[in-house]
C-alpha cells in the first residue's frame, strides 16, 4: 500500500498509476467470473423440393411455309401468297389469337456438276407464321388449316401458362412446407424443438415445357396422329435453417407471482 505523505510529486504519480492498474485488473477479473458462459445454439438446415404437373393454358405454333421457283422474285411472291392465305384463315378461325410472320428468307439452290463450278438451279423462300393460341382444345383445327393453306411443317409447338406466377408460388410453398416438416421430424427425433427461423434460401422455380416437332411430308394426309398435350412441369427448391432448443425449455412449468408453479399454487 502506497502512502502519499512525504512523497515527492514524481513518486506520488507513480504510486497512483500503480494503484489504478491494480484496481482495473481486479475489476476485469471479477467481471470475467460473473459473466455467463455463452455457447452457440444448435441449428438444423433442411432442404425441400416440389414438382408440380400443371395443365397448359396456351399453345405456340411456328408454322413453316416453303416455296421454290426459278427466280428469287417468283419464289418470294409465291411464298407471300401462301403465307397470307395461312394468316387470313387462322385469323378467321381465331380472331383473338396473336398471329404474325417471322424469319422470312430467300436462298439460292445450287447444283454441283462434276468438273464444273456450282450453278444456281433456282431459289427457295421460307417464312414462319407464329400463332399463340389460348384455347388448347383447338390444336387439331390449327393443324388442319396449316395443311389446307399449303404450309410445309410445324417447326415448333410448345405449351405454356398464361400466368406462371401462381404455379411458381404454389411450388415454392410446397417446397417450404416439405422443408419445415423435415425440420420438425429431425427435431422430434433428437428430443429438441424448433426455435427461430434463421435463414431462407429460395431456388428459382423452373418451368419446363418440352417442345413438340411436326413435319408434313404429305400435305393431303389425313392420318396424322392426334397431338398429345401432356403437362407442364414446375420445380422449386427451398432451404431453411432453424435454431434448435431442448424440449424442456418449451414445456417447463411457468412460475406464478408467488414463486410456485401453477400446479403447486392449486395445492392447499
Amino acid at each position: 500500500m502506497c502512502s502519499f505523505n512525504g512523497l515527492r510529486p514524481r513518486h506520488r504519480r507513480k504510486c497512483i498509476l500503480r494503484f489504478v492498474v491494480i484496481l482495473l485488473a481486479c475489476v476485469a477479473a471479477v467481471q470475467s467470473q460473473e459473466a455467463p458462459q455463452r455457447s452457440e445454439s444448435a441449428s438444423v438446415r433442411v432442404h425441400g423440393q416440389a414438382n408440380l404437373a400443371v395443365e397448359p393454358e396456351q399453345a405456340q405454333f411456328d408454322i413453316g411455309v416453303v416455296t421454290q421457283a426459278a427466280t428469287a422474285k417468283a419464289a418470294a411472291d409465291q411464298n407471300t401468297i401462301q403465307s397470307d392465305a395461312l394468316v387470313k384463315q387462322l385469323a378467321t378461325a381465331f380472331p383473338s389469337a396473336n398471329i404474325k410472320s417471322i424469319n422470312f428468307s430467300i436462298n439460292p439452290n445450287y447444283q454441283y456438276p462434276r468438273d464444273a463450278p456450282p450453278t444456281i438451279a433456282g431459289y427457295t423462300a421460307g417464312n414462319t407464321v407464329r400463332l399463340i393460341l389460348d384455347d388448347i382444345s383447338k390444336l387439331q383445327t390449327v393443324i388442319d388449316i396449316a395443311i389446307r393453306s399449303g404450309a410445309n411443317s410445324i417447326n415448333r409447338l410448345t405449351f405454356s401458362l398464361q400466368n406462371e406466377n401462381a404455379a411458381r408460388a404454389k411450388a415454392l410453398a410446397d417446397a417450404a412446407n416439405q422443408a419445415q416438416a423435415a425440420a420438425e421430424a429431425l427435431a422430434a427425433a433428437l428430443n429438441l424443438k424448433l426455435g427461430r427461423l434463421l435463414t431462407v434460401v429460395e431456388g428459382q422455380p423452373v418451368v419446363v415445357s418440352p417442345p413438340r416437332d411436326f413435319s408434313f411430308e404429305n400435305l393431303q394426309s389425313t392420318n396424322l396422329a392426334p397431338v398429345a398435350v401432356g403437362a407442364i412441369d414446375v420445380h422449386a427448391d427451398v432451404e431453411l435453417t432453424y435454431e434448435l432448443a431442448p424440449v424442456a425449455e418449451r414445456f417447463g412449468a411457468k412460475r406464478s407471482s408467488t414463486g410456485r408453479s401453477p400446479t403447486q399454487a392449486k395445492q392447499p
